[in-house]
């Protein structure tokens, strides 16, 4: 999240772009208002756990999955 003490954005910018540079598939989410743990909104945990598996999905051979899956 944008607030992350952890990990701040600014690091995770630095990170995206040097895998884009490098031709590395990165997609980067950054919640608004949300530390390490997305503890503030639950439905940030939900969309990104969604968009993971669906980055694993392209890129890992995973399975498809449909939304009833992340219910």
């Amino acid at each position: 999240g944008t607030n992350d003490i952890r990990v701040p954005a600014d690091q995770s910018y630095i990170l995206e772009r040097s895998l884009t540079y490098l031709g590395v598939p990165v997609k980067l989410l950054l919640f608004p208002d949300e530390g390490h743990t997305l503890s503030n909104n639950p439905w940030h945990g939900k969309i990104k756990a969604r968009e993971e598996l669906k980055w694993l999905a392209k890129y890992d051979h995973v399975p498809p999955f449909t939304t009833e899956d992340l219910v």
